[in-house]
């Protein structure tokens, strides 16, 4: 490299994935005004929030994190790829910057100056394309720099109230714009301002079959998710459905309709409010505090971790091993799975072959009309699970109170105690209630409707569902020497009363 030589860094910030030009032509504009400089270029240095994950999020200019910087812990906006241009300048990797608007390079003044520093210590040459006359090697460079910095941050500012003092405005009248909820889109016949939100039918339909999946028929959100992915359903930014996007999804205001100050629903629920409130409740009780890889810690619901497989064999971890007593599970190459102990090894028996017994087992049983109504829970008249749910939460919070004003002094140990027992014995009558009110139907999906086909349309989650519910299957060691599949060696149990006779396998 010669001494007349300049390596300079080019820099480019994606802020809006959707509206911005792609970045083949920037690049090129960039490239072209390098050669114009006479400078080589060292390397092109892309900052946006696609890094991490792909998914296509604005880079933010001055949301603000911890960070650290020389050793030390800072706040600033989270830059990474901007601080790596920062330490080439300061390491003379590099001896050059050139970006698009001096902006759009550091619109935090704290980033401003760390490019100053670059300039002043390190004789690094900072341009912009659109502001190329702002040297940062001179004063009257950097009070010009300066203003624009500092005019640049008070217009974003400005523009951040606005937007929030028009949210505030419209709130309750009018969809604020943005990525649409999933199960809704905006009406297109809607004035300005007044923006409606109307249902997607297939997508509606989508969030109240995971709500009944989870809530009713003890399918974990990994697994509604995994079904989804499996049937190619979309999102609605068109990535893979994970635990987390559905958990997003399930937990949205949007979706019970979004009820404005006066109580009047804005849009179409998809699902009622209360069926929200039990959804949160089941997965912050299902919760665990993890460590991310930031090392800070956070509280996820345990059905939505990712470690381990979801099962992708019919009764994989619910049969039995008929030696030991223990699981089995699905083992072996692509074309020859087998269920075998999992502690032991004492049984082996072809996977596929043992699913479609029991297949034909659960589906013989839904099919006699004698089994019609077969576990359908009995009418409730008369309770409203909504107010009992509200007053539970009351109740509740009370019992909250009660401990916060004897911590502090104001009622003695028996007025707490009085209190308590009151709140106590009321709360256990109405949790009496709700349990009676909230018993699902655990085969919703058969009733007047031939079972056969409901069951080829289920995914495998809800399959195993059903499984559970309704049989034990123990694989039993053979007794026949042979290559045959012997059906009596498997046994299937219904968990059932009064229970009819079959013909497939050992069943009782």
């Amino acid at each position: 490299m010669s001494t007349a030589e300049t390596l300079a860094d080019l820099y480019l910030r994606l802020s809006d994935l959707r509206n911005e030009e792609a970045l083949d032509g920037r690049e090129a504009k960039l490239r072209a005004e390098a050669g114009r400089l006479g400078w080589t270029v060292h390397r092109v240095v892309v900052e946006n929030d696609l890094n991490g994950g792909g998914k296509p999020k604005p880079a933010s200019a001055y949301k603000r994190v911890k960070i650290t910087i020389d050793g030390e812990e800072k706040w600033r906006v989270d830059r990474p790829e901007f601080r790596s241009v920062i330490a080439d300048l300061m390491a003379r990797r590099a001896t050059a910057l050139l970006a698009e608007d001096l902006d759009r390079l550091a619109r935090d003044p704290r980033d401003l100056e760390d490019l100053i520093d670059c300039a002043e210590r390190k004789g690094a040459v900072i341009r912009s394309l659109s502001s190329g006359e702002i040297h940062l090697e001179t004063g009257d460079g950097r009070a010009m720099a300066r203003v624009v910095c500092a005019f640049s941050r008070k217009e974003s500012e400005d523009k951040g109230r606005r937007v929030a003092d028009a949210r505030e405005r419209l709130a309750g009248q009018s969809y604020g714009g943005g990525r649409r909820p999933y199960g809704y889109r905006p009406d297109p016949d809607a004035p300005k301002y007044h923006k409606k939100l109307i249902l997607v039918g297939a997508e509606a339909a989508i969030i109240r079959q995971a709500a009944a999946d989870i809530l009713d028929r003890g399918i974990s959100l990994k697994a509604v998710a995994a079904g989804l992915r499996e049937s190619g359903t979309p999102t609605v930014t068109g990535a893979p459905w994970s635990a987390e996007t559905l958990k997003d999804v399930l937990l949205k205001d949007a979706v019970t309709g979004l009820t404005d100050d006066q109580g009047r629903v804005v849009w179409p629920a998809i699902i009622e409010r209360d069926t929200q409130d039990r959804l949160r409740d089941l997965l912050a009780a299902d919760s665990r505090e993890v460590t991310g890889r930031d090392g800070k810690t956070y509280r996820v619901a345990r059905n939505t971790s990712a470690a381990g497989n979801a099962p992708r064999w019919l009764v994989s971890l619910i049969a039995e091993c008929g030696v030991c007593g223990g699981l089995v599970k699905c083992t072996g190459s692509a074309t020859r799975r087998a269920y075998t102990c999992r502690d032991h090894g004492h049984v082996r028996r072809d996977a596929a072959k043992v699913d479609a017994l029991v297949s034909v087992a659960v589906v013989d049983r839904l099919s006699l009309p004698a089994e019609a109504d077969l576990m359908k829970p009995p009418p409730r008249p008369g309770t409203d699970a909504v107010k009992l749910r509200s007053e539970a939460k009351k109740l509740r919070d009370r019992k909250a109170a009660q401990m916060r004003m004897h911590a502090v002094g104001d009622i003695d140990d028996a007025d707490l105690a009085a209190g308590m027992r009151v709140i106590r014995d009321r709360l256990a009558a109405v949790d009496s209630q709700l349990a009676a009110s909230d018993a699902p139907d655990p085969l919703a999906e058969f009733r007047d409707a031939p079972a056969d086909a409901v069951w080829d349309s289920l995914p495998l989650a809800r399959r195993r569902a059903v499984v559970r519910l309704l049989v034990s299957v123990t694989i039993l060691p053979v007794t026949r020497k042979g290559r045959g599949f012997d059906e009596n060696r498997v046994r299937i149990e219904w968990n059932l009363e009064d229970t009819p006779g079959a013909h497939h396998g050992t069943v009782v």
